[in-house]
């Protein structure tokens, strides 16, 4: 499939990604409107940066979510 994904599936794929990251690595989080790491140091090996409101918006492949 080489259509471009739209926001909602970019955002869909991401948190099917990180709940995988997170069984991998045993980190707790929970999903309220958003996402929240409890542990983001689990995450190292991936680069992130906090949102305007606090977010953890990850870096995956050449785009920022």
């Amino acid at each position: 499939m080489n259509e471009k994904l739209n926001h909602e599936q970019r955002l869909e794929a991401f948190a099917k990604e990180l709940a995988e990251l997170t069984r991998k690595h045993g980190v707790a989080l929970s999903v309220t409107g958003g996402v929240i790491i409890d542990q983001p140091e689990a995450f190292e090996e991936i680069e992130y940066f906090t949102g305007n409101d606090g977010d953890l918006l990850p870096h995956i492949g050449d785009n920022w979510l």
